[in-house]
Parts: structure tokens; sequence; C-alpha cells
């Protein structure tokens, strides 16, 4: 059995043609080899986000009756009662402050979409995340500026 495998290659004999044995070990390695970068890429995608998954609410000092959940790179956010759903990506080790995109992909009409752009920091059990209007410039620092940006102060919400 080995030997019949061995000996064709898409229904070739092997003997008069080596170098589709060659062609078709090389094609499968780099198939591996790419299969493995998407792992690679998204155990990275895992880590830059690990310190702020889970569910976020807002605190009393916020200003917006918001909840923040972060699941891998998706988010699903509610703020004021407008939903939104996103695809995230963050670099926790961007100076001065760690960042994370906000690609929303279901919303307002008008932001569908679109990236917002935002700063963030984690202090303890809070997250201090301050968001660009989609479309804006990344917040310079953690200040609500109107019609530019805005400052939610969220806290874990416990498990039941």
């Amino acid at each position: 059995m080995t030997t019949i495998a061995m000996t064709h290659v898409l229904g070739r004999p092997v003997g008069r043609r080596p170098f589709l044995l060659l062609a078709a070990l090389t094609f499968g390695m780099g198939l591996t080899g790419i299969t493995g970068l998407a792992s690679a890429d998204d155990k990275k995608v895992e880590e830059s986000l690990k310190a702020i998954q889970g569910a976020w609410v807002s605190t009393e000092n916020s200003g917006f009756d918001s909840s923040w959940t972060f699941s891998g790179d998706d988010l699903k956010s509610s703020v004021n009662g407008t939903e939104y759903v996103c695809k995230v990506s963050a670099d926790p080790k961007a100076k001065p402050h760690a960042t994370v995109d906000l690609v929303i992909k279901d919303g307002p009409d008008e932001a569908k979409g679109q990236t917002a752009k935002a700063i963030y920091k984690l202090d303890g059990e809070k997250l201090f995340l301050c968001v660009a209007l989609p479309g804006r410039d990344r917040p310079k620092d953690f200040e609500q500026v109107d019609d530019e940006s805005y400052l939610f102060e969220l806290k874990k919400e416990k498990k039941s």
C-alpha cells in the first residue's frame, strides 16, 4: 500500500515526474506554514486583548449608561441604549497610552463600517476608555472633548 501511495501523485506515476512529488510536498508544507502563522496571529490578538476581556459596566461617575463585553476580538456594547458590534484590535504597548481600534460592524447607520480610535488604561478592576468619534483622530489624553471623544469609566462586572 505504501509503495502504491508513494508511486502516484495526482494520479500520475512519480517515476516519470519526480518534480510532482516534490511540488506536492512543498505545497503541503507551505499550507502547514500558513496555518501556523494564522494560529500565531490569533494568539497575538488574544494576548493583546487579554487584559480587557469580559464584561464591563459604567460606574456612577461616568455620565453614561453603558456596558461593554469583550470576547476575543469581538465587542458588543450598549451606550445610552444604542447597540454596537465591533471588531477590536489593541496595542497594549503603544506609548504614551495603550490603544484600541473599534471597527463598527453594526450600530447606527452613520457609524457602520467606520473605525473609532481609542486609548485605554486599567486601574485594578476599573477600565478607562477614551473613544474618538468614528473617523476622528485618536484621543491624546483621558478627557472628554465635545464632538470629538467620549470618556468611559467602567468597572469589571462581577460574575454571579
